[in-house]
């Protein structure tokens, strides 16, 4: 059993749209081949932080999923990957890799990005005066790739990642809260961002590589940027919306940009923060 093609979407808030202020939330995915012919699935989510000091930060996180994506498939796609299942030793350096090595190129890429932006850009004196910083395109960044027999996820900032389960012979499902910023003693609004100076650091607490065990199966991996968490009163009211928000996806996957969650998305935000809201989904053995 494989996994399906990943789906994503991302819906400007409730609150966005009231006040005219574009998007901030960007998503992708993607399928593809290692050299050995593996197949691999990509899913990446970024969140800009939006208001005066961030005020780019909707190209930011755009180039931060398109970055992200590009580096991870470059990486994993010139690989000689084997079609057995890995060894301990070989998942241990699939974690170095997300832990370090991707994640400096996707800062030095994403760095490099953003100036080059910024030099184009048509600025107004104030903007000129004020000159380049990393701050103006501020956001959280959420990776998550997934192979045959594992899976492993990267990032920085407040996206969370959901394991969404069935009950076998119940015809329920379970949903668990995999992979948040919660353990990292951030309080309130504030996040870890790719613009701040540490946050290769950060990329290496939020790091990790799952096995995959077919007893499990089947089960979905729902990565999703705060605005749907923050909807939610509780994080069981969360899980609930996870588990809804998987049952949209098409039986089939869709491969790409998925419309038929906007409706989901869309009532997420209007009766919850009204931020904008990002997902990305992927389907294993159903």
């Amino acid at each position: 059993m494989n996994w399906q093609p990943p789906v994503y979407r991302s819906l400007i808030g409730a609150s966005h749209r009231r006040k005219g202020v574009v998007c901030q939330d960007y998503s992708l995915s993607a399928s593809f081949r290692s050299r050995s012919g593996v197949p691999i699935k990509l899913m990446v989510v970024a969140d800009g932080h939006g208001g005066t000091r961030y005020w780019r930060s909707d190209v930011g996180s755009k180039l931060a999923c398109e970055i992200a994506l590009q580096q991870a498939r470059k990486d994993v796609g010139r690989r000689l990957l084997s079609w057995s299942a890995p060894s301990r030793s070989t998942l241990s350096e699939w974690h170095q890799w997300l832990k370090r090595e991707l994640p400096g190129k996707i800062m030095q890429n994403w760095r490099f990005a953003v100036a080059n932006d910024w030099r184009r850009l048509d600025k107004t004196p104030e903007q000129e005066a004020e000159g380049f910083s990393l701050y103006t395109y501020g956001s959280t960044l959420g990776l998550v790739i997934l192979m045959p027999h594992w899976w492993g996820c990267t990032g920085i900032g407040d996206w969370d990642l959901v394991r969404v389960g069935a009950n076998k012979g119940s015809g329920s499902s379970t949903a668990e809260l995999i992979n948040s910023e919660d353990s990292l003693g951030i309080k309130g609004e504030s996040t870890f961002s790719l613009c701040k100076s540490d946050a290769l650091l950060h990329f290496t607490e939020r790091s990790c590589v799952q096995r995959i065990d077919r007893k499990e199966l089947p089960y979905a991996l729902m990565l999703s940027t705060d605005g749907i968490r923050k909807s939610c009163t509780t994080d069981t009211d969360f899980l609930a919306l996870a588990d809804y928000l998987v049952s949209e996806v098409p039986a089939t996957g869709a491969d790409g940009e998925c419309i038929a969650l906007d409706e989901g998305l869309n009532r997420i935000t209007t009766e919850g923060s009204g931020d904008d809201v990002s997902v990305a989904i992927d389907i294993l053995g159903q």
